[in-house]
């Protein structure tokens, strides 16, 4: 029996050995790594296979944190679609005026910058940026006023992308309920002098403002004496823009009428902006600008400039309080913060020759990009119409396509001023005769921060 116990052990040690050994030399499966899904290339670029290098795009921006949003959920569908991998860098002020051009120059920048459309040139001339090819989305239909600001040397060097125009911002409880905006220089003196900022009939500028609060337009026509709302006198600070927003600057100064666009005398000798239209080209009129800055002297005090490191309780919050009667800023910016009692004048409905600025946005692609088809793809998608219609529903944002303005969508002819509607060469000729004096604005700051006198500053302008 023991040697019977030991012979079944040893079958038994034997058989096992056997079975363990059969499944150790078995086949053992092999795990692929399956290919990520769009979802996934959106998180994370998927690792390049032997050979093969993988796309990817960096873009940098400076937009506001809400537009910043809705140009990521662009860009995802963008990735969803294409499955290139797209990184979005957004930038704070300093990093677009010193780390941008310094990034480009040591060829190590975003491959797609979206920047203001007046650094395009500049950009351009330093050797930069590569010029853009015909867009399938048209560029040449944005307006022609925006077309010359991105061209230079026989090239185009930037993809429009957005307008900006500036906006007049006010305090309805610093206005007598009714009272329209003065219209020109003489009607601003005449509000700024009277105790109570109540003034007669001067016209109808800014009957269609909007903002939170609003009277319906039938209780517009007449209200009785006792029920009018009670009116303080136009707070210590009159008007506020930004600093260093010389478009903000130029923009207040045009919608005060103490910067003014003149074009040939209609026949009666009275310059008329309406009779002097033209359609295509025909009959276009010579427009000069003329100015007399020096008048608001007396009132400076009145106007001060928001600091460039100003929070936002020492500016919007006081423009709300009624701390501050008037704002000039651009429309981007009052759209998210204007709230009761704050009210826009909508731009469009501000009639010539008074008037309001434009900014406008481009793409450009950098020279040292090893992905320019990448990127002109990416820029040729950010620009279709329907995105750009994306954008106006959803942030407001102003299209640069101008079937969007001849085939009007909704009530957008409002937000974009008259001369810059893309229409006829009058309004052209206007824009373009108005470039020097971007540059006298700074000759204007430093008037009114009382480094230039009077005569410095008129010697300073422009000559025809």
């Amino acid at each position: 029996m023991p040697n019977l116990k030991k012979t079944l052990v040893a079958v038994l040690m034997i058989v096992i050995s056997l079975l363990l050994l059969s499944q150790f030399s078995g086949i053992v499966p092999t795990f692929t790594e399956s290919e990520p899904s769009q979802n996934e290339v959106a998180k994370h670029p998927p690792q390049s296979k032997k050979n093969e290098t993988w796309k990817q795009l960096k873009v940098a921006v400076h937009l506001s944190p809400m537009s910043f949003i809705q140009m990521r959920k662009l860009n995802q569908t963008f990735i969803d679609e294409t499955g290139i991998f797209v990184e979005l860098v957004n930038a704070n002020d300093e990093q677009v005026s010193e780390q941008w051009p310094r990034e480009l120059q040591m060829q190590d920048s975003a491959d797609i910058i979206l920047t203001d459309s007046n650094s395009v040139k500049w950009y351009a001339q330093k050797g930069w940026l590569l010029p853009m090819e015909p867009s399938s989305n048209g560029s040449e239909a944005s307006p022609a006023w925006l077309n010359d600001r991105i061209k230079w040397n026989g090239y185009t060097w930037a993809e429009p992308a957005q307008l900006d125009p500036y906006v007049l911002v006010w305090n309805k409880d610093k206005l007598k309920f009714g009272t329209p905006l003065p219209s020109k220089w003489e009607d601003w003196k005449q509000l700024f002098a009277s105790k109570e900022t109540s003034l007669p009939s001067v016209g109808q500028q800014g009957s269609g403002a909007l903002g939170g609060g609003e009277p319906k337009k039938e209780d517009q026509t007449a209200v009785p004496s006792d029920e009018t709302p009670p009116t303080d006198q136009l707070p210590a600070t009159w008007f506020a823009w930004h600093e260093q927003d010389d478009y903000a600057l130029l923009s207040m100064l045009w919608r005060l009428g103490l910067l003014m666009p003149e074009s040939n005398p209609s026949p009666d000798g009275q310059k008329d902006w309406v009779t002097t239209r033209t359609v295509n080209g025909a009959g276009a009129t010579a427009v000069t600008w003329s100015q007399h800055v020096s008048e608001l002297e007396p009132y400076l005090t009145h106007f001060k400039a928001w600091k460039k490191e100003a929070s936002g309780s020492e500016t919007w919050d006081l423009l709300k309080s009624g701390e501050i009667g008037f704002a000039i800023v651009p429309y981007s910016e009052a759209v998210l913060e204007v709230s009761d009692p704050l009210v826009i004048e909508p731009p469009g409905e501000v009639k010539l020759p008074a008037g309001l600025w434009v900014a406008s946005r481009s793409y450009v692609i950098a020279a040292h990009s090893p992905n320019e088809a990448e990127a002109r793809r990416w820029i040729d998608y950010m620009t279709r119409l329907s995105v750009q219609h994306d954008w106006y529903d959803t942030l407001s944002v102003l299209p640069v396509h101008e079937q969007a303005y001849m085939e009007p969508w909704k009530d957008i002819l409002q937000w974009l001023p008259q001369p810059f509607l893309p229409y006829d060469v009058n309004e052209i000729n206007l824009i373009q005769k108005a470039g020097p004096l971007e540059s006298w604005m700074a000759s204007v700051r430093r008037w009114m921060d009382a480094d230039l006198t009077k005569a410095q500053l008129n010697q300073a302008w422009p000559k025809k």
